[in-house]
């Protein structure tokens, strides 16, 4: 029965294919991609086949859609253009070419005509770079100027006196010796609360952030073989990796949770916060913390990434991504990427940037307006985060969003979720991420309340099992909870049902993980999560979110050939799987010999890539991320530090002046 059932999918259009490139283009030859959709003549068995998988679109591919790379000149050279008209007329020409060209094709292999509804481009031979634009020369400049200013400023370090070193510490700012000092101190200890696991956790989160992005942009392509990623979609494993930007909910947590410690550690010393300096202070410190590495990684998407390689998925993966940025920067220097032009994605991990800043000025504010309430407070966030579930279930359930693993459908991962509500509203936006922030709070709060209480969660057997046990429910819950909903298109009340409920559950299990991890609950995982080593790679963790997918993006835009995205795909050599699923995926019925032999030419190139897909881009983002922070994130928070100290030493000798003359006076 299955071999009949793969027979029969194999008998279908292959989705995705791609031509020679590089050689197209070096023997001026016409390279067009795009994609077209299908339809019959009449009655097609063939079609109503194609539809039949389409409508499991929560699994499966639209496969009455075809995407194609093609060197028209090469293929279909009888169908070319007869005469050669002006710059725009030549334009829809080689695109009524393409259109042609696989028309003929499909139609002769399947008796399906082909429409062009979608052209990414059309280009005549190997094109020549532009000279550099204004802000490409000003980045350089920037460059300059930074790397001069950490020269100087690691000269000053090795060369001042200790003496002089300390009225000069805004000098020293961009010392790479001071850097990387401050990069590798111990994280500060708290003889009551137990932090450290937070910095394992930290690093943890980031690998599964980013083995989850190694597979949802190669899905974000072209891919070799998608009968095996159709097949693999509803296993347990490949559900766990889908769902795992679950995890993103930690993040929020631990943010916020950090907050209101420290807020509510001040307040059992019994110091006093003025509410509108500590909110302006705590949100300058935020932002200086977050802005300057963010900004400068936005602008090198804006002005240099176009110019970092290049490749027949180059145009529609980075060019496009790159004029995004050109036209929306100044929503991120706000913090509204994910708010103002949502469907358009500039760095689209950077959501979390924006919808954290968000978060975060609401969590102090809660925080300061509870602050004279003790027990109180803990009712009110327990409202609050019901309130927030209530409306998101309600939102769901009137505009039919949908929970996070049919969110990553395969078309909608395609298309960048544009046409996808649940992306904006429930995903990125900071409604969608309000239950995190709360439990995060409500976790601070509970936590102090056990302390003022003087009770010793470690020493009750009941809870010591919870907190352990918590580990794994929370990931069996992100693997699982996919199953509830059922193959195929879900049901409207038992999506939204799921898309209001999947974070504020995850978050309840990680949270008692985490309560339990404070209050010093033995558990491995706790032990692993608290191991000294992690502080260095949780400082590095920042730059690698940020610089994570544009590395890797660039890697897959850059490939010859189709690929293959499987279990092992994700941590093998994408050479050797390029290799294997090029050469054992079925060839369009239209191939001829010589076809097929240039095509496993470009698998045998393709071969020699030697790039591990998640250790790989784990191993470079880290890296990547040293120098920014070495250079950038950390130079700018020991400048507002040095820059903040000179103030307050300021101002403290001007109050203590009119003090001694007025007791000089009295003498």
């Amino acid at each position: 029965m299955r071999r009949r059932v793969d027979e029969q999918y194999y008998e279908m259009p292959t989705l995705f294919h791609l031509d020679e490139y590089e050689r197209c283009l070096a023997t001026r030859g016409v390279y067009c991609t795009g994609s077209f959709e299908l339809s019959p003549q009449g009655p097609h068995q063939l079609f109503q086949l194609m539809q039949r998988y389409a409508a499991n679109w929560v699994d499966n591919f639209n496969h009455t859609r075809l995407h194609r790379g093609l060197c028209v000149s090469q293929r279909c050279r009888q169908l070319a253009p007869q005469q050669h008209p002006g710059q725009g007329e030549h334009n829809a020409a080689l695109a009524e070419w393409f259109e042609s060209c696989v028309n003929e094709s499909t139609m002769l292999s399947y008796n399906l005509s082909s429409r062009l509804y979608q052209l990414e481009y059309c280009r005549r031979g190997e094109v020549n770079p532009d000279g550099l634009s204004t802000n490409e020369r000003a980045f350089a400049g920037f460059v300059a100027i930074l790397l001069a200013l950490c020269a100087v400023s690691t000269v000053l370090d090795l060369t001042l006196s200790d003496h002089a070193k300390k009225g000069a510490a805004w000098a020293l700012s961009f010392s790479i010796p001071g850097c990387w000092r401050s990069l590798l101190a111990p994280p500060p200890c708290s003889s009551e609360t137990d932090l450290r696991a937070f910095d394992g956790l930290r690093v943890l989160c980031m690998m599964c952030v980013i083995i989850e992005h190694v597979c949802w942009i190669t899905t974000h392509t072209f891919l070799a073989d998608t009968r095996r990623y159709e097949q693999t979609r509803r296993a347990l494993d490949a559900m766990l990796m889908a769902n795992s930007t679950l995890v993103v909910q930690i993040f929020f947590m631990m943010s916020s949770f950090l907050l209101a410690h420290k807020l509510l550690q001040q307040r059992r010393r019994g110091e006093q916060v003025p509410v509108v300096r500590t909110f302006f202070d705590t949100m300058i410190n935020r932002i200086i913390r977050v802005s300057p590495s963010y900004f400068v990684v936005v602008w090198f998407a804006a002005s240099w990434w176009s110019r970092a390689g290049s490749g027949p998925m180059w145009t529609p993966l980075i060019e496009a991504e790159v004029n995004i940025c050109r036209s929306k920067w100044w929503t991120h220097l706000l913090y509204l990427n994910n708010i103002v032009y949502a469907n358009d994605k500039c760095l689209i991990q950077t959501w979390y940037l924006a919808a954290d800043m968000q978060l975060y000025g609401l969590s102090l504010l809660l925080t300061l307006a509870l602050w004279r309430c003790r027990r109180g407070a803990i009712y009110v966030l327990t409202a609050l985060l019901a309130g927030s579930i209530a409306l998101l279930f309600g939102l769901a359930y009137t505009w039919r969003l949908v929970p996070t693993f049919v969110m990553h459908r395969p078309e909608s991962v395609r298309t960048t979720y544009s046409t996808e509500p649940s992306f904006n509203v429930l995903y990125q936006s900071p409604l969608g991420n309000v239950p995190g922030a709360l439990a995060g709070l409500l976790l601070a709060h509970l936590h102090h309340q056990l302390l003022d209480s003087r009770i010793v969660l470690s020493k009750y057997k009941w809870f010591r099992w919870s907190a352990v046990s918590s580990v794994c429910v929370s990931a069996w819950w992100v693997a699982a909870s996919p199953l509830l909903l059922g193959r195929g298109a879900p049901g409207r009340g038992g999506a939204a049902a799921l898309a209001a409920l999947e974070r504020p559950i995850f978050a309840f299990f990680v949270g008692v993980a985490l309560l339990g991890a404070m209050h010093g609950v033995p558990s491995p995982i706790g032990s692993f999560l608290s191991w000294r080593g992690w502080g260095c790679g949780a400082r590095l963790s920042f730059g690698a979110l940020l610089l994570h997918l544009p590395l890797n993006k660039s890697l897959v835009a850059a490939r010859l050939a189709p690929t293959q995205l499987d279990r092992q795909s994700a941590v093998v050599l994408s050479g050797v799987y390029g290799y294997t699923a090029i050469a054992r995926s079925p060839l369009p019925r239209s191939f001829s010999s010589r076809e097929h032999h240039g095509y496993l030419l470009v698998a045998a190139a393709i071969r020699r890539v030697q790039i591990l897909e998640w250790f790989g881009v784990a191993s470079v983002s880290y890296l990547a991320a040293l120098p920014l922070a070495l250079c950038v994130e950390l130079p700018a928070q020991r400048l507002h530090r040095a820059l903040s100290a000179l103030r307050r030493r300021s101002h403290a000798q001007s109050d203590a002046a009119p003090h001694d003359t007025r007791q000089k006076t009295d003498l």
